[in-house]
C-alpha cells in the first residue's frame, strides 16, 4: 500500500468514526429527554 493509499485510509477511517460519535449523542439526548419527560409526567400523577 503506497503512503497516500494509508493516509486516505486513516481520513475515511476517522471519519466515520466522528459520525458515528456525532449521530450517538444525538440519540442519546434524544433518550435522556424522553426519560426526563416520562419523570416528569410520573411525578404529577
Amino acid at each position: 500500500m503506497t503512503t497516500f493509499g494509508l493516509v486516505v485510509m486513516i481520513v475515511v477511517t476517522v471519519g466515520v468514526v466522528v459520525a458515528i460519535l456525532l449521530f450517538e449523542r444525538r440519540r442519546a439526548e434524544g433518550i435522556e429527554r424522553d426519560l426526563a419527560d416520562e419523570a416528569r409526567r410520573r411525578r404529577r400523577r
